[in-house]
């Protein structure tokens, strides 16, 4: 079963939906699974999304179990052999629940950075590697790292700075493509549709589920196209695709359009073309002293020869009259 067949099946589940069907399917995966990362993956979604997390002490443990296999069928309760975590959520003064560990351990309770339009954020993670988050972006991650891996969960841009650690790998989860490391230092880009994965130092692999996309070393990059299964590696200077961590713009061989959506980002504009064949056109430039968003469009305009009118936070841009 892939991870948004169970993420919806966890869903209904946990608010109490799901119907005589689709438990039987649940059930029935769950008699049959070995571990498969498809199922901690859906459980983190739902951990996060029910967070806050209330850890329990062990009488309150006791009693949850009790009154979680009171409201199961007999022939059902063994399911709860086979779960990989217990996930509860305390909210209205109603109890919320999923599923059980073997081991009876409570799983890892996620946190949620959401950094808005125009800015960008530093983090410290448990195990002392660094993110730095893009504008717009979304990081899941863990209070602390205490299984076999170091998983997140990113939507966005975000460059890792990577504490090694042989025995715990470190993963980030961009939809369906996961980035492995074990200690490196790595940015990762996924917006519409398309992964772009840089490597200024170390070596991490890229996969789609099982499919490996590709292996990647210093500065070269990977870009992953879902839709048509297109992968691309090239050579690169990865400093330059991670200088917006030091507030430095740089648009390197960009096209209008491509330029367009950094700016974007960078500083919570939108921008329109009045002239569609602008978009086409294709430049270089860089800013690394913090310049305005007038100060840029200046420069963009010079070089493509085009002019800009901004009202409010919206920019159009237009071929530049004669």
């Amino acid at each position: 079963m892939n991870e948004e067949r169970l993420y919806q099946l966890l869903g209904n589940l946990a608010n109490d939906s799901i119907n005589a069907e689709d438990y039987d399917e649940l059930m029935q995966y769950l008699q049959d699974a070995g571990e498969d990362p498809a199922l901690q993956s859906a459980i983190d979604r739902i951990w996060a999304e029910l967070a806050p997390v209330q850890h329990l002490k062990p009488e309150e443990s006791e009693a949850l179990y009790l009154r979680i296999t009171e409201k199961l069928p007999r022939n059902k309760r063994r399911w709860l052999g086979y779960a990989a975590g217990l996930l509860l959520l305390l909210t209205a003064g109603t109890m919320t629940w999923l599923l059980f560990k073997p081991s009876g351990t409570i799983p890892l309770a996620y946190k949620e950075l959401t950094v808005p339009a125009g800015q960008r954020m530093q983090l410290k993670l448990a195990d002392g590697s660094i993110v730095w988050l893009k504008g717009g972006s979304k990081l899941r991650y863990p209070a602390s790292f205490t299984g076999n891996t170091r998983e997140l969960f990113l939507e966005g841009e975000a460059y890792f700075d990577v504490t090694h650690r042989d025995q715990q790998p470190f993963l980030v989860h961009t939809g369906n493509v996961t980035t492995k490391v074990l200690g490196t230092a790595f940015n990762i880009q996924a917006y519409n549709q398309q992964l772009t994965v840089a490597v200024v130092n170390g070596k991490v692999s890229v996969a789609e589920g099982k499919a490996a996309l590709g292996v990647i070393v210093a500065n070269q990059f990977l870009e992953y196209h879902p839709e048509n299964k297109q992968v691309i590696l090239r050579d690169t200077i990865a400093g330059n695709m991670v200088a917006w961590t030091k507030g430095e713009l740089i648009l390197d061989n960009v096209t209008m359009a491509d330029a367009a959506i950094t700016i974007s980002r960078w500083y919570n504009v939108e921008i329109v073309f009045a002239s569609p064949e602008l978009k086409k056109s294709r430049f270089s430039i860089s800013f690394l002293h913090g310049e305005n968003i007038q100060e840029v469009m200046n420069m963009i305009c010079h070089l493509n020869g085009c002019s800009y009118h901004i009202k409010e936070n919206v920019i159009t841009v237009s071929r530049k009259k004669n």
